[in-house]
C-alpha cells in the first residue's frame, strides 16, 4: 500500500519496472487521497532497492528509493540555526536521522547516540538521546558569552557526526 497525493504510480525493483497502479478508489471511495493498493508477490521474484514514481496528469513530480538492504547506511546531525544570540535564551533544533542510502528514514533505528556538547550552551533534551523510528531532536540554549559551541552526536555503529553553532554578542538594552 502506498499513500500519495499523485494520480498514477509506476513502481521499480532493482530498476524494473514491475507495476503500474491508480488511487485504489473501489476500497477507498470516502477518501479524497485514496491509497495506492499493488499485490508485488507475482511480480518480483527477489527483492533489491525499490524505487516509486508519481504523477499527476501524465507528469512525473516525485521519485522515492528505498534501499533493499534493510540497513542504517548514515547518520545525520542536522541543526535548525548555525549562529545564536548569546543572551541566554536564544535556542536552536538539532535534528538527528538514521537513513538509508537514499536518505530514507530507516523507522526502525532506536540506537542510543551520546552526545557531548563544548562551548557556552546548555543541552534541553536526555543524554544518551534514543532516536525513535529513525528521528529524533534535541535542542541547544545559548548562555551569555559569545563563542563556539560544538556538538558531537555518537551513534553506536554509524560514528560520529559534529556541528558548530557560533553565539555571538548581543548589545544591550536601551530605553
Amino acid at each position: 500500500m502506498f499513500s500519495s497525493n499523485c494520480d498514477h504510480l509506476k513502481i521499480y525493483v532493482d530498476g524494473k519496472l514491475v507495476a503500474e497502479a491508480d488511487p485504489d478508489r473501489e476500497q477507498f471511495p470516502h477518501l479524497r487521497y485514496a491509497p495506492f493498493t499493488v499485490d508485488l508477490s507475482k511480480a518480483v521474484s527477489s527483492w533489491g532497492d525499490l524505487r516509486v514514481e508519481g504523477y499527476i496528469q501524465d507528469r512525473q513530480l516525485i521519485v522515492k528509493s528505498f534501499s533493499g538492504k534493510g540497513m542504517d547506511q548514515a547518520f545525520e546531525v542536522l541543526p535548525d540555526d548555525a549562529t545564536l544570540f548569546a543572551d541566554g535564551a536564544d535556542t536552536t533544533r538539532v535534528v538527528f536521522r538514521v537513513t538509508d542510502e537514499f536518505g530514507a528514514i530507516r523507522p526502525f533505528s532506536n540506537d542510543a547516540i551520546q552526545l557531548d556538547l563544548e562551548g557556552p550552551a546548555a543541552l534541553v533534551g536526555d543524554n544518551p538521546f534514543a532516536v525513535v523510528g529513525g528521528t529524533g531532536a534535541v535542542w541547544i540554549r545559548a548562555k551569555e558569552q559569545p563563542g563556539s559551541v560544538r556538538l558531537t552526536a555518537t551513534h553506536p555503529v554509524l560514528g560520529q557526526k559534529q556541528v558548530q553553532i557560533e553565539l555571538v554578542a548581543t548589545f544591550p538594552e536601551t530605553v
